[in-house]
């Protein structure tokens, strides 16, 4: 009979560099072992992760897996189900596979107690998984997704797979067909989706069947200690007290204890939070850090620039903030007039002239206060609001364009895309001197935006410069995002790629960029780390620049400062840092909105060139290195210099081309 061909072991890597481990199997417990074959490709760091995960297994216990991206979660956890299927990585792993009629007559040593796992994972990277399970192993999969997900969780009943790959979405809407299958242990991939205890999926994963849950994540506390919390009850419920008990003992003292004013007391109840926290999870998280590749891996210089609106965007950014609608949010909270005792927007003033409520007002002049700080031609956009938010968007534009019927009439007469003179965006002025250094230079750039739109006019001015570009945003279909990374890393003639932050900030690999913008910075901090990772990780061979662009003394201002309070909190819990203390804001706590927090803070334009961050660090005492704006308002595009280079820096070195672009080191840890 004919037999298909297979490789004789998995992984086969077609190498002439020898595996840099042992070719033995590392031994678990008893017969329980990972096979030679995966065994020589591990590091001793990730033999550690697979003992983690097993010593839970056996215990019947949920855990998370926390390590940097980049460092292998995925193997770590194919290496386990190797050594838990009891697989040797040969031949003989698919003769096992075979149905009991058809085997080879040689009675086998492996145990035939069936173990199925589930592995959930976003859809982005769910081939991926497949992929890599069929490239360390043999093992039985089948993805249960899309229009055949009936069909292929009847195959799983009959006993025919190993392994089982869905979304988490998937999960959601089939949870009885998936609770009616008995799962040896669930694994799942970006865990920090599960970080809301309200949020359906949330809910769903914790009703699904399964006692030994695994997790894996990099950024496990993203935005409060709440999301860790929810977390870790996902995988081990209970763990951490119920959410009351887990404020009260460990939130509250430890972000009182990260205030800059902090008293001895708060900080030395802070410290203590922090320690009986990590004592506690240290039996079901585990994480390490980049440092341990750290050899591998070639600099990054993250830097900050501060750019200064035009005076079109700061008239525009300033009739915004003046309008009614903005002067009621800012006093809504303050006691109503009538004298009853509730605030503002509780009693009398609800609703704006137009009947909108006050509460759905706020996220709207958000956006558009966003809009505004990266490129005026935005506001001609409906994107980043929602469908009950566009026509009160909308009435809202025309009320300020009223003020500047010049704009109005010239969007008339252009297209959206040809909106890219620099007049509209201080952010494009600067951007522009950078991309002619950088092209001059001979660098390949990754450019990063949440907005689609303003991807549009970036990629109107590409092609008004000549400059050879691709572009990825979420309409690219997954085949075409392999050939544009592909082409992008192995074709000098490609300057620049245009990707979408949210997008395009996850599984991709664009290791032939060595410079990295971010046009806009997101609430959450891991979502600007995972796109610089695009560039930034094994593989890369040159040095990586991160540049970040802010515009000075707005909205934007606040977001980056949010970011640095949150990589904090996760520096000073999970890092088991000493983190400085920059801030005397507490998110969340009544009264403690300090400089960051609070509608004051967003709602309000810092002029004549102030900077919040230099302000705060001089409060700190800690401006090691300075703090610089690109100033567009000059004509003969003079720098405005609000501090120092460090000691012996030459400017040009660091993109500043003599005086146009001045460059801030990003002064707070955001991870290697």
């Amino acid at each position: 009979m004919f037999k298909v061909p297979f490789e004789d072991e998995k992984p086969t890597f077609h190498s002439n560099q020898k595996p840099p481990g042992p070719s033995e199997p590392f031994v678990l417990s008893g017969t329980i072992r990972v096979p030679y074959t995966i065994n020589r490709y591990l590091r001793d760091y990730q033999r550690e992760g697979v003992r983690f995960i097993y010593d839970n297994y056996l215990k019947s216990r949920g855990c998370i897996l926390g390590d940097d991206m980049g460092l292998g979660k995925t193997i770590q956890v194919i290496s386990c189900l190797a050594a838990i299927l009891q697989k040797t990585g040969t031949w003989q792993d698919v003769e096992n596979n075979r149905p009991e009629f058809l085997q080879s007559q040689a009675p086998s040593t492996i145990s035939r107690v069936k173990k199925v796992f589930l592995i959930v994972a976003p859809l982005s990277v769910l081939y991926n998984w497949k992929d890599e399970l069929d490239t360390w192993g043999h093992f039985k999969t089948v993805i249960v997704h899309g229009v055949r997900k009936e069909e292929e969780l009847a195959r799983v009943n009959r006993g025919r797979c190993e392994i089982v790959l869905t979304t988490f979405e998937t999960l959601r809407l089939c949870l009885n067909e998936f609770n009616s299958l008995e799962w040896t242990a669930v694994i799942v991939d970006e865990v920090h989706k599960l970080k809301n205890f309200k949020a359906q999926i949330t809910q769903a994963m914790k009703d699904l069947k399964c006692k030994v849950r695994v997790g894996l994540t990099g950024t496990i506390l993203q935005n409060n200690l709440e999301e860790l919390w929810c977390v870790m009850d996902w995988a081990n419920p209970g763990c951490l007290g119920s959410l009351s008990s887990f404020k009260n003992r460990f939130s509250e003292p430890i972000e009182q204890g990260q205030k800059h004013s902090a008293t001895k007391r708060a900080l030395a109840e802070g410290r203590e939070a922090i320690q009986a926290l990590a004592k506690i999870l240290c039996r079901w998280f585990l994480r390490r850090t980049k440092a341990l590749i750290s050899d591998q891996l070639p600099k990054k210089d993250d830097r900050v620039v501060y750019c200064s609106m035009t005076d079109f965007q700061q008239a525009l950014y300033r009739a915004v903030l003046d309008t009614d609608d903005v002067r009621l949010l800012l006093q809504s909270s303050e006691k109503c007039p009538c004298s009853s005792g509730h605030s503002r927007r509780k009693c009398c003033y609800k609703l704006n002239s137009a009947g909108v409520p006050v509460r759905h007002m706020y996220f709207s002049y958000l956006a558009i206060l966003r809009k505004v700080a990266n490129h005026v031609a935005l506001l001609q956009s409906k994107e980043g609001t929602s469908k009950k938010q566009e026509k009160y968007v909308t009435a809202v534009c025309e009320q300020v364009f009223k003020k500047f019927p010049d704009f109005t009439e010239r969007c008339k007469q252009v297209a959206f895309e040809a909106m890219s003179d620099p007049i509209y965006s201080g952010k494009m002025k600067v951007l522009q001197r950078l991309l002619t250094h950088f092209i001059e230079r001979k660098d390949k750039v990754l450019l990063f935006s949440l907005s689609t739109k303003l991807l549009d006019v970036l990629e109107s001015y590409c092609m008004a410069e000549g400059l050879e570009y691709r572009r990825l945003d979420g309409s690219t279909k997954s085949k075409e995002r392999i050939h544009i990374v592909k082409e992008f890393n192995s074709t000098n003639d490609i300057n620049m790629c245009l990707v979408s932050t949210m997008a395009g900030g996850l599984g991709l690999n664009f290791v032939g960029a060595n410079v990295v913008v971010l046009f806009d910075p997101t609430w959450n901090p891991a979502n600007d780390l995972q796109a610089i990772d695009r560039a930034y990780r094994i593989g890369q061979c040159k040095d990586v620049k991160v540049f970040r662009l802010i515009s000075l003394g707005t909205v934007e201002e606040i977001i980056y400062l949010r970011q640095i309070y949150k990589q904090q909190l996760q520096s000073s819990v999970i890092g088991n840092e000493n983190a400085r203390r920059y801030f005397e804001a507490v998110q969340g706590a009544d009264g403690q909105a300090g400089e960051l927090f609070g509608i004051r803070n967003l709602f309000r334009l810092q002029t004549d060139g102030t900077c919040l961050t230099r302000r705060i660090l001089e409060r700190e005492g800690r401006v090691e290195v300075g703090i610089m704006t690109a100033s567009t308002q000059a004509t003969d595009e003079r720098v405005q210099k609000l501090g120092c280079w460090e000691p012996g820096a030459n400017p040009r070195e660091h993109g500043a081309q003599g005086s146009s672009v001045c460059i801030s080191r990003y002064l707070c840890t955001t991870g290697k």
